[in-house]
């Protein structure tokens, strides 16, 4: 497939990844509180939608190294996440609710790590410039807050569901445009590929230089479980329409978009572990005016602050995955990433979150500060024992330590 091609289904594809989450997270904590269930409730049903990703994304991405079929898994991922969003919409109490969350966010928990390590090693093969195609995502989310924000101001808040649903099933309906390069069979003069197994996956944890790194971005990108999971509440207890907490969850992803699209200039001036640093030392300076309850004047440019909380850690992320990481495990690689940063540090902070909110409100976000605190220490460690030449691997290379 010629490059040009290439980039534009990828763009395509980016530009439905994340609008059902757009939907998702400002909108599903205010559908279920709307459901009649308590803040304790709530906290439950978003913890367990996080827990299940320790396991699910893991599990997804592994069976996308062993059968390299990466965009099959897409594919059915997302459509059964929509099939369960739509059963969902049935559903009246705690009891019910709670397994069916839980359901959809193991079918689209190994989603967005799979796709993602799709498009960026596909743009390094092709010469292709990832953040330009990763900022198409960010735009997905951006739309979805949007309209779902403005949608939701005529509709009842209980459809909003339904928009989750839609959302995911136009991500489904989309992978269809994504190359599913199936595995060559190897002639009968050459040795056959191994098939990846448990044990490969294990010993990416012998390294030092792997857990250090995993340990910063996942503590980094946890620290937004505040936000993520009550900052539409907190917001909407300040006295915001539904519109404008669409708009402030837009700003942060606009400029992340801007991020995205400048960011190939970082590539050839900045290791990967510099740009993680950086975005830790933005997320102390986030939360920490975030929790004293700036006036609306100053949150909307505070939420810019999301391309480098959010934006610098993630894009350092996905480059230190491409160049330090072993070519076939990279899909479980994107896993373990996604189980502990979108799973067992983001279940541990949202669980704290809802008595953090509870008791102290805006001032729970010094809670988040503090963990940006913790990345930024492991991210000055991971700077000391990982070589800061860009070109330190290749894309195939593994890592140093």
């Amino acid at each position: 497939m010629q490059p040009q091609a290439l980039n534009f289904r990828l763009c395509f594809f980016m530009s439905f990844l994340f609008l059902g989450l757009g939907v998702q997270l400002p909108f599903l904590p205010l559908w279920l509180a709307d459901r009649g269930l308590t803040t304790a409730e709530i906290a439950a049903v978003l913890s367990g939608q996080i827990v299940i990703r320790m396991f699910g994304a893991p599990l997804g991405t592994f069976l996308a190294d062993r059968y390299d079929r990466p965009i099959v898994l897409v594919r059915i991922g997302a459509l059964l996440c929509a099939a369960s969003y739509l059963l969902m919409s049935f559903m009246t109490d705690f009891a019910t609710i709670f397994p069916v969350a839980v359901l959809a966010s193991v079918f689209l928990s190994p989603v967005g790590p799979i796709a993602e390590n799709f498009a960026i090693v596909e743009s390094a093969k092709a010469g292709l410039d990832y953040g330009r195609q990763r900022l198409w995502a960010s735009v997905s989310f951006f739309i979805g807050t949007i309209v779902a924000g403005f949608a939701l101001e005529w509709m009842a808040t209980g459809q909003a569901v339904l928009l989750i649903a839609v959302s995911y099933a136009a991500l489904a309906a989309a992978g269809l445009v994504l190359p599913d390069r199936r595995p060559q069979k190897a002639a009968a003069s050459e040795t056959p590929a191994a098939m990846v197994k448990p044990a490969d996956i294990l010993q990416l944890f012998r390294r030092r230089g792997f857990v250090i790194f995993l340990l910063a971005v996942s503590i980094a990108q946890a620290s937004h479980a505040l936000l993520y999971g009550f900052g539409s509440l907190h917001w909407e207890q300040l006295g915001h329409s539904k519109a404008v907490i669409g708009i402030l969850w837009g700003i942060g992803v606009a400029a992340e978009v801007v991020f995205f699209f400048f960011s190939g200039r970082l590539v050839p001036r900045f290791a990967p572990t510099v740009l993680i640093l950086l975005g830790c030392l933005a997320g102390i300076l986030r939360w920490t005016i975030t929790a004293f309850d700036p006036a609306l004047w100053l949150l909307l440019p505070l939420q810019a602050l999301h391309a480098l909380s959010f934006a610098l850690t993630h894009f350092g992320t996905m480059r230190f995955l491409l160049l330090y990481m072993p070519g076939h495990l990279r899909n479980s690689a994107q896993g373990l990433y996604a189980a502990c940063s979108g799973g067992l540090f983001m279940v541990l902070a949202t669980v704290a979150a809802g008595p953090l909110f509870e008791a102290f409100a805006g001032r729970a976000y010094l809670a988040m500060a503090a963990m940006s605190v913790a990345a930024s220490a492991l991210a000055f460690a991971l700077l000391r024992i990982t070589p800061t030449e860009t070109a330190a691997a290749g894309s195939s290379g593994s890592p140093r330590n």
